[in-house]
């Protein structure tokens, strides 16, 4: 028994000390180690919930000769091992000669002797250890299955970690799926406003301002300044449906690349609020389409943001690639800063939860940092480029 307590220190020990997404190997690891402890030539975790006809996913360590678990298991033995899980009590081929021709059909050679320990997970009933000799003579007595069950109920524990933790993944992936799917359809509907707005209401107001013109050149001197005066009205809000266009739908980044549309949005926003902007970009980073339209909808709606809600005078844009392949985009203001910057953060109107989320679709983390008192806020994406594009 004192052995026991050793290697349960040991294996909470490598267990607690892992890392969740490494917790598999580990619980591989560990599980070899209690094997070796509990002198078995082959032991499994056989978990209840995912007890499933096909495809039957276990925690298996054998010894050095021993023959695994074949992967296509009979419908029938799954189900067998199902009910004997679900009764929640020990059996063993000593007492139970059935459950010996049952694990005869898990694997070529018959075993000598098998049992099934039940174990827990966090206090509730998990699945069970089972445990097999080919060429081991021990016997399961009360000691070993008290050893087995404690030993059982700590890997069981990890398991269930690594179960949650994936289901926790695949719970965030389909999340980020379903937000690529709506920003998607969302491009897709500013494109086609974006392409109504150009061709269709721009050439109309176009060709209508040329009318007026030709109107002005034939009335009277009295009626003149007035048309003109509509005329030039005309021209204000045809080049206002133009820039309305542009911001739906970048075209300049197709053209001209990232680099350059964002200079340009940069300038447009400067000469239309009067902001200071100083942009800096390393023109040795470089995205493909979907990547670098992301990034330019980030800076978009984190300029929005400045201007709508900062009350700043100047801001800095900065691109800038690390030598381990790392990007950092940068967009800062020198705006009064947040006060509480919790509040903000949870505040639908600032967009913020745009950014983020368009950052998981390329696989970027965007942060928010108020900088000191009365010196602005920070918006940060970082991105890993993988290889040269």
């Amino acid at each position: 028994m004192e052995r026991i307590k050793d290697v349960l220190i040991s294996i909470s020990s490598k267990l607690l000390d892992s890392h969740t997404a490494d917790m598999e190997k580990a619980i591989t690891e560990v599980l070899d180690e209690c094997r070796t402890a509990l002198n078995v030539d082959r032991i499994s975790c056989l978990p209840l919930d995912n007890a499933v006809v096909e495809n039957w996913f276990h925690y298996e360590a054998i010894g050095v000769g021993i023959p695994p678990v074949q992967k296509q298991i009979p419908a029938s033995v799954v189900l067998e091992y199902r009910r004997l899980i679900e009764q929640g009590q020990v059996v063993c081929s000593d007492t139970s000669p059935d459950l010996m021709e049952l694990a005869s059909n898990l694997q070529r050679e018959r075993p000598l002797r098998h049992v099934l320990i039940p174990i827990r997970a966090m206090g509730k009933p998990w699945g069970l250890m089972a445990c097999a000799n080919f060429v081991s003579s021990q016997q399961f007595d009360e000691d070993f299955v008290h050893s087995a069950t404690i030993l059982g109920n700590i890997i069981a524990s990890s398991i269930a970690r690594v179960t949650h933790y994936d289901e926790l993944k695949r719970s965030q992936q389909e999340v980020i799926a379903r937000n690529r799917r709506i920003i998607g359809e969302r491009e897709r509907e500013r494109r086609n406003i974006a392409r109504d707005l150009h061709d269709d209401f721009s050439q109309r107001l176009a060709s209508l301002g040329i009318e007026m013109g030709l109107a002005a050149s034939l009335c009277d001197e009295a009626s003149r300044p007035v048309i003109m005066q509509c005329a030039n009205g005309l021209a204000d809000i045809t080049r206002d449906i133009q820039h309305l266009s542009r911001h739906l739908h970048p075209v300049v980044i197709e053209r001209v690349g990232l680099h350059a549309a964002i200079e340009s949005h940069a300038k447009q926003i400067g000469e239309r609020t009067g902001l200071i902007m100083t942009v800096d970009l390393d023109h040795d980073v470089v995205f493909d389409d979907e990547t670098a339209l992301h990034i330019y909808r980030i800076i978009q709606e984190s300029l929005s943001n400045v201007v709508k809600h900062a009350n700043a005078s100047q801001v800095w844009i900065k691109l800038h690639k690390h030598k381990n392949q790392w990007v950092d985009l940068i967009i800062r203001d020198d705006s009064v800063g947040i006060a509480n910057q919790g509040m903000v953060m949870n505040s639908p109107s600032l967009g913020l939860q745009s950014m983020v989320e368009r950052g998981e679709l390329i696989g970027a983390q965007v942060s928010f940092k108020s900088n000191a008192p009365k010196s602005g806020l920070s918006v940060k994406l970082s991105i890993q480029q993988m290889g040269d594009h």
